[in-house]
Order: structure tokens, then sequence, then C-alpha cells
């Protein structure tokens, strides 16, 4: 009598366990969100939502909506975003007019406008131009390959890297709310994201990476995320 207890109590247990385990494998197979399949897309560092969702060719809003995102100009690096319809994870490339306009924080510069020095001593090779023939959103500036690139102006380093397309080894600061700079080109970046520089500090070498026949700089400065010319500010 006390084996068929003991027989009948082992049968419970595992009917138990499996139907814990049966109702947990339901409940994160249909925790996932409806439709036809999809991929998740973790987001690197500078990726919008934008540029997520035109990279797939999904509608933002409906993948806003599934993914519970209130506010799509706020993702965070790291989190995960299911893409209905997408039968693979693709490569997301980073676009500069998107780190130019990340918010701006409330760094030392505050609303003060900054004062512009020359980044660095050449040539100027080709001129900000916007026009339908061109569209050429800084100026160049030749100098001998390995030249150092100064900080035009005081501010916070919000890009180091080379994975947007065509600039190289760039780097860009924010030095208020309204103004960004952007160095092009490098040979190699002197400092990294986070990093606060002041005007004049040495931030990177002269180089001919990305799309760049010779040495040179390519230098823009942008307010409110619109490229002015550059020499209309520099002293």
């Amino acid at each position: 009598m006390l084996k068929n207890l003991l027989w009948l109590s082992l049968v419970a247990s595992i009917f138990l366990v499996c139907g814990c385990a049966r109702q947990k494998a339901y409940v994160e197979k249909t925790s996932l969100p409806p439709g036809k399949g999809g991929v998740y897309h973790r987001v690197e560092r500078h990726q919008t939502l934008y540029r997520i969702c035109k990279t797939y060719g999904v509608d933002l809003k409906t993948v806003a909506s599934l993914n519970r995102i209130s506010d799509p100009s706020k993702i965070q690096a790291g989190q995960r975003i299911f893409i209905p319809g997408a039968r693979k994870v693709l490569n997301v490339e980073i676009a500069i007019d998107d780190v130019a306009a990340e918010s701006a924080e409330k760094e030392r510069g505050g609303h003060k406008k900054p004062d512009f020095i020359w980044p660095v001593e050449g040539r100027i090779a080709d001129l900000f131009q916007e026009s339908e023939d061109k569209r050429h959103q800084g100026i160049d500036i030749s100098c001998a390959l390995g030249t150092p690139v100064k900080a035009s102006s005081a501010g916070k380093v919000i890009y180091s890297n080379n994975r947007i397309k065509g600039y190289g080894n760039l780097v860009i600061l924010r030095h208020s709310e309204e103004f960004v700079t952007i160095y092009a080109h490098h040979q190699a970046n002197l400092t990294e994201e986070g990093d606060w520089v002041e005007k004049g500090q040495i931030i990177g070498r002269v180089g001919k990476t990305g799309r760049a026949t010779g040495p040179h700089l390519h230098f823009e400065i942008r307010r409110n995320n619109k490229a002015v010319d550059p020499l209309l500010f520099l002293k």
C-alpha cells in the first residue's frame, strides 16, 4: 500500500512539473507581438527608430505601438525592438544628421554663442555650397598628413568613431543647445565620446580616411542641425 501511494505521488509530481513547463512555454510564445513573424533588432548607440524603420521598410507608428514606445525619439542603446514581417536582422547605418540632432544637453556652454577658431591652418580646397548642382555642407582644408586638429570651441564629444559612411574617422562636438561642429577624415581620433574638450585642444590628426582623395580636414558648423557656412563664424 505504501509503495502504491509513493508511486501515485511521484506520477502526480511529474504531471504537475510538465504542466507548468507547458504553461510557461505557452506564455513565452504568446507574449511575442502578433503578426506573421518578425525579428528583434537590438538598438546600437546613435541609431534612431526612424532610421531603423526606414532600413527594414516598416511603418514607424506600427513598430512604436507594438513595442509600447510612447516617444519614438527616445530609444536606448541595447533596447530590443520587434520588427514585424522582417526575416533577418539588418545592419542599420548611423546617419550624421541623426547624431547632430541628438538631444542638446545644457552643458557648460549653456545658451552662450560659442566663438570659433580655425581647427587647422592650411589651404581651403573646397567651400561651403548648397545649390541644385552641388551640396557641400562644410569647408575642406588641405594640410599635411598628421597635422593636429584643434577643437574650434569648447564642447562635449558626442561622437568619435568611423561608422558614418564617407566621413572616415570622425569627431562631433556639441558646444551649446544650438551649435555643433564636425571634423572628418582624421588619420586618428584623439578623444572619446563623453569627453569635455577646451577650445584649441587637439582632438585628432589630419588624414584621408573615408571618401577623401588626399589629406585634408572636412569641417562643418551646424546651427540647430542645419549646416551653415563656417567662414561666417571662424576667427
